[in-house]
């Protein structure tokens, strides 16, 4: 269990009650700052990767950072699910099972892994006031809100999980 400790105070407390002078006392404050300085920074960097770890890949959750990062108090950014389609069913040929045609479409053909269409698990809506365009180049902040949104995304998603970012203006 983490306690808050007080490094001055502990200083204090183990020094003996003969040594107890206003002048030892003040040099043992002196000697002590840059410790207490460290132990804070570690506890709130601490407390810091305890929030991080307390995210999952839950979709309230990943809508919760997103909005907390950009300090969002109403919910702009929301995610969706994307429309799940019927999945390509791959085999080898060697298997001898006769090709499945799904609504006309002629057979796919995998030759590398990029071969595969990649259709995304779910879709973030992104408010128009924090990025202009998916592209970075042509976004009116320079892209540094999407790099950030992008970022929090591929850290927080489900592995395997695809997406897809949509703008919307907001009114």
């Amino acid at each position: 269990m983490w306690y808050k400790l007080d490094i001055i105070k502990l200083g204090f407390q183990l020094l003996p009650p003969i040594l107890r002078s206003k002048v030892l006392v003040a040099l043992l404050k002196a000697m002590l700052r840059g410790i207490r300085d460290l132990y804070n920074r570690f506890y709130s960097y601490r407390s810091h990767v305890l929030n991080r770890l307390n995210i999952t890949a839950g979709v309230q959750y990943i809508e919760k950072i997103l909005n907390d990062a950009f300090f969002l108090s109403e919910h702009q950014i929301y995610i969706v699910s994307a429309d799940q389609r019927v999945q390509t069913v791959l085999h080898f040929k060697s298997e001898g099972l006769t090709p499945v045609y799904v609504s006309g479409n002629p057979p796919l053909y995998v030759r590398a892994y990029d071969d595969v269409p990649k259709q995304p698990s779910f879709i973030v809506y992104v408010p128009s006031f924090l990025c202009t365009s998916i592209d970075a180049a042509e976004d009116k902040y320079g892209g540094q809100n999407l790099t950030t949104i992008l970022n929090l995304l591929n850290h927080y998603k489900p592995a395997g999980r695809a997406f897809r970012i949509e703008i919307y203006e907001y009114e």
